[in-house]
């Protein structure tokens, strides 16, 4: 674990101070990427359901190899393996544009490598963050891990709409290459910086031998704190993926124009940096379980104002919602990180990000059903999907043995402690 003085941020700790800019701008490169291979496909009639499938599935096959090496090669080694391999890959388009127009097989298939790999680095970043910065600090990088995500997918997306709008897509896919080497080059540095954590295998929090994948599942079932809010955030995820249909109709029906769903994405993403940037600078103190479930059934009821027709309201609520959400996960990532030893970080992050990211699929599905009875219908089926896992584990959440005490520290059995004997006390894409 890192002991050095971290100031009043872990912004002034000059390693975390890197790998955070770094993975800010390789993640808007990934985010103006995606609208590059967009465009790509459009312009050679692929199928955009077959390139966001190749974009998207193979993180359920990488994801979990992803946290397994993790813990076994070294997280800042292996993630700058997985950097310069992106890199390469998504720099083989705007190489072959020089000779020849690139096909819709290699489109498909640079979005496939994509989403086997991205997992490394998703789950990567928050695995490492013990040993970057003092354990006092770990909610404030947490909450820093998740502005870094936001303000890329908003300026990325962004610039990179409007690259391939004026001079194409091959310029965004060699930015993106570009950002991947840049990381690659800040991890290799690095990995000479911090020490290693060991490659013992402790006794998992709670009783449970090993940290293999399979110890690590066991105790995401087993722990009240680990199951409650994994089923939490991965049903809350499928309300915001109803959102994700809802909301482009939303933005016609507002008047907004054809950049109507950017406006109201934004709108979101502005309520997350807030949040985030006043976490970094404001340590939380309130006890974290009962902060999630507040927040969430807050995030439940501010998403009651897209039954209006107002735009003052919508816009209101998608604040509010991106408010809710940034603190959350930054919070359930610190309780993670509390009862589980970081040698088994990488394990931890990939499952339970790995689940999360299979959720807002099926939001867009019922999304899709439920607005032909009326947008009102999904409204009513984002707040409850968003709020009644909050209002249904509360009551046995607070009261069973959770591994937090009532100042929000963790409890001395519920703390993983390596072989060395260093305490492991102190989040998540959700």
């Amino acid at each position: 674990m890192c002991t050095r003085p971290g100031g009043s941020t872990p912004l002034s700790i000059p390693a975390f101070r890197r790998v955070w800019a770094g993975v800010t701008v390789s993640a808007a490169g990934d985010a103006a990427g995606w609208v590059a291979l967009v465009a790509l496909a459009l312009g050679r009639h692929a199928s955009l359901p077959l390139l966001a499938a190749c974009y998207t599935l193979p993180v359920a096959v990488g994801g979990l190899t992803a946290g397994w090496a993790l813990d076994r090669f070294g997280r800042a080694r292996l993630m700058a393996a997985d950097n310069l391999a992106r890199g390469v890959v998504f720099a083989s388009i705007p190489l072959t544009a020089l000779f020849v127009p690139p096909g819709a097989a290699q489109v498909y298939l640079v979005a496939a490598v994509y989403g086997l790999l991205m997992m490394v680095t998703l789950a990567g970043f928050p695995a490492l963050l013990p040993s970057l910065v003092p354990t006092a600090q770990l909610g404030q990088a947490n909450a820093l891990e998740g502005a870094s995500y936001g303000l890329a997918s908003l300026t990325g997306a962004a610039l990179g709409g409007l690259t391939v709008a004026t001079v194409g897509p091959m310029p965004v896919l060699a930015f993106d290459a570009a950002s991947y080497l840049v990381l690659a080059v800040i991890l290799a540095s690095i990995r000479r910086l911090q020490p290693r954590a060991p490659r013992a295998s402790p006794q998992l929090a709670g009783g449970h031998g090993g940290t293999g994948l399979a110890a690590v599942v066991r105790l995401a079932i087993s722990n009240p704190v680990l199951r409650a809010t994994t089923i939490m955030f991965a049903v809350f995820n499928i309300g915001e993926g109803a959102l994700l249909v809802f909301l482009p109709h939303r933005a016609v029906g507002l008047g907004l124009g054809a950049g109507g769903y950017g406006y109201l994405v934004a709108t979101v993403t502005g309520g997350e940096l807030a949040a985030a940037a006043f976490l970094t600078r404001h340590p939380w103190r309130a006890p974290l379980l009962v902060s999630i479930i507040v927040a969430q059934l807050i995030a439940a009821l501010a998403m009651l104002a897209l039954l209006t027709t107002s735009l003052v309201a919508t816009l209101l609520g998608l604040v509010v919602l991106g408010t809710c959400s940034a603190p959350m996960t930054a919070w359930a990532q610190t309780l993670r990180m509390r009862l589980v030893p970081e040698q088994a970080h990488g394990r931890l992050f990939a499952l339970l990000r790995t689940v999360m990211q299979a959720t807002p699929p099926l939001g867009a599905g019922l999304a899709a059903a439920t607005m032909r009875l009326g947008g009102a219908a999904t409204v009513w089926a984002v707040v409850a999907a968003m709020g009644l896992p909050a209002l249904l584990f509360a009551p046995w959440l607070l009261t069973a043995p959770a591994g937090e005490d009532a100042s929000g520290g963790p409890s001395a059995d519920a703390v993983g402690r390596p072989e060395s004997g260093a305490p492991r006390s102190a989040r998540e894409s959700r």
